[in-house]
């Protein structure tokens, strides 16, 4: 079930291209907090990409229905295409020098956010497989 909603979903290209965009733009930052790991007075920071799409899809604990006409009132896909990264600041606690990042915290954020950029762009790659192997009627690569 969840399988037919990720590949035949209207919506899902956008959201997987989001969520690539989300997803780099989150190494980025992972990487600059690493980098800064020895700077005094530096703050960690990171993006949540997960509760920025909760908002942007309408889907905290509500049930949503699908529209099958331009006319049906929800979400749109706008909502999708109009997010952009959030940064939000670290609460950890700081060191002596104000600097707050945690190099074990941010080496494992970094591994989580490269397994789930993977796991888009595989999800990407089939889906396209799908969608080529039910046009032609040849069999999956």
């Amino acid at each position: 079930m969840l399988i037919d909603k990720l590949l035949f979903s209207d919506r899902v290209p956008g959201v997987l291209k989001k969520s690539l965009d989300f997803q780099a733009s989150r190494h980025l930052l992972i990487s600059g907090n690493i980098g800064n790991a020895d700077t005094p007075g530096y703050k960690a920071s990171d993006i949540d990409f997960a509760g920025q799409l909760r908002e942007a899809l309408g889907s905290d604990n509500q049930v949503n229905m699908k529209t099958t006409d331009s006319k049906h009132i929800g979400p749109s896909d706008a909502a999708i295409n109009d997010l952009q990264p959030e940064v939000i600041e670290e609460p950890d606690a700081a060191r002596s020098n104000g600097n707050n990042v945690n190099m074990d915290k941010e080496m494992g954020k970094l591994a989580e956010n490269q397994i789930m950029y993977n796991a888009v762009a595989q999800i990407m790659t089939k889906r396209g497989s799908t969608l080529r192997a039910a046009i032609t009627e040849f069999a999956q690569q």
